[in-house]
Formats: structure tokens, C-alpha cells, sequence
């Protein structure tokens, strides 16, 4: 990868608003910070976690760089908060996703009309079934898990890690249904983030841009078509 070639994945095909977008959410994890600074982690989970998800929705794949950052980095922060569902998610899921996401995304990138982004898809009906079915299954055997090992909020916990694992299936796999994934997850998260102000800036970010990655995907879907 050349010099031309970085400089276009991080700085070429960005509109305006996205780069406010980007800047505001990520001057308010500062401010947040400046305001409650207990935890530094936290903060730098927060920032590299807008700037992945950002990149996602532009389809640009060195979301996955800073994806790592962020795995790394919210382990400790759900360490932290015994999060036990939060905590195996991002050890077996978000940062094994990184690098198997980047090789996957790497072979399905746009060649043509000068894009950047990836190759996007969509579920068929058989592929709703079985996601609807996965989340509910999984969802009922990993709370009783999680309660038998002691976890703390363990409804709310298991049902976004089963959430955590089917979006981020979709998202390596280049489906757009993973954004209503992430609209629900968002959600559920700033509930269980509540008392954490890092993380629930972090997540209500994550709420917005998952309502644009959708559109923005969906866009990229018909054009790839």
C-alpha cells in the first residue's frame, strides 16, 4: 500500500457534514473526560470507538485499525464494571473480528467509479430466520450463563453480546442489515452504560451513525448492483 493510496483511505471521499459529525462527537468525549476524568481508558475506548464506527459506515476498511484500539482498550473499561458478557465479547469477538475483518473486507473492496468503500449485501428471507433465531436462542442459554458465573446486569448483558456477535457476523460478511443491529445494541447500551458519561456519549455517537450507515449502505448496496 503506498503513501497516495493511505492518504486516500483516510482522508478521500469525505463530506462535510461527516467530518463535523466526527469532530463534534469526538470533542465531546474530551469534554466528557474533562468533566469526570476517572478513567482515561474509557476516554481513548470512546474516541477510537467513534472514529471505527464512523469509517464503517463510509465502508472504508481501515475502520479496522482503529477497531483494535477499541477493542483493547473497552476490555478493561467492562473489566472494570463486571461486565462479564461485555468482557468475553470483546476478547473472542471484537478483537479476533479485527484482523479476520480486514482480510475479508480486503478481497470485496469497490474497483470501479474511483470508490473506496466495500462491496456491500443483503439478507435474504431464509438469512432473517436464521439470525432471528440465533438471537433468541442464544440470548436465553447466555444469560444463564452469566448468572450462574455471578455477571451484573446479566439480562441486559447477554442479550447485547448475542447482538455484539450477530452484527458483527453481518459486518465482516458485508451484510447492511448489521446497522439494525447496531440501532437496537445502541440502545440497549446507553442503558447499561448510563452511569458511565465516556461511554454513554460513546454510544449515543454510535446510535447516530448507525441510522446513517444504514442509509449510506443501503446506497452502496444499489450501486453495487
Amino acid at each position: 500500500m503506498n503513501l497516495e493510496t493511505i492518504k486516500n483511505e483516510f482522508l478521500g471521499g469525505w463530506k462535510p457534514f461527516e467530518v463535523i459529525w466526527l469532530l463534534a462527537f469526538i470533542a465531546a468525549q474530551l469534554f466528557a473526560y474533562y468533566q469526570n476524568p476517572e478513567s482515561i481508558l474509557a476516554m481513548i475506548a470512546g474516541i477510537s470507538g467513534i472514529i471505527c464506527v464512523v469509517f464503517v459506515s463510509k465502508g472504508k476498511i481501515s475502520n479496522y485499525f482503529f477497531g483494535l484500539i477499541f477493542a483493547y482498550s473497552y476490555f478493561y473499561v467492562a473489566l472494570g464494571q463486571n461486565f462479564l458478557g461485555e468482557m468475553n465479547t470483546t476478547l473472542y469477538v471484537y478483537i479476533p473480528a479485527q484482523f479476520i475483518g480486514y482480510f475479508l473486507w480486503k478481497e470485496n473492496m469497490q474497483k470501479d467509479n474511483n470508490s473506496d468503500a466495500v462491496i456491500t449485501k443483503a439478507l435474504s428471507p431464509k438469512g432473517w430466520a436464521i439470525l432471528l433465531a440465533f438471537i433468541t436462542i442464544g440470548t436465553f442459554l447466555f444469560v444463564q450463563a452469566l448468572n450462574m458465573a455471578g455477571g451484573s446486569s446479566t439480562g441486559l448483558d447477554g442479550l447485547t453480546t448475542i447482538i455484539v456477535v450477530a452484527a458483527q457476523t453481518l459486518m465482516l460478511l458485508r451484510y447492511r442489515e448489521q446497522w439494525l443491529l447496531w440501532i437496537i445494541l445502541n440502545i440497549l447500551s446507553i442503558i447499561l452504560w448510563a452511569e458511565t458519561p465516556a461511554m454513554y456519549l460513546m454510544y449515543s455517537a454510535y446510535l447516530l451513525n448507525s441510522l446513517y450507515g444504514y442509509y449510506n449502505w443501503t446506497k452502496l448496496s444499489k450501486e453495487t448492483n
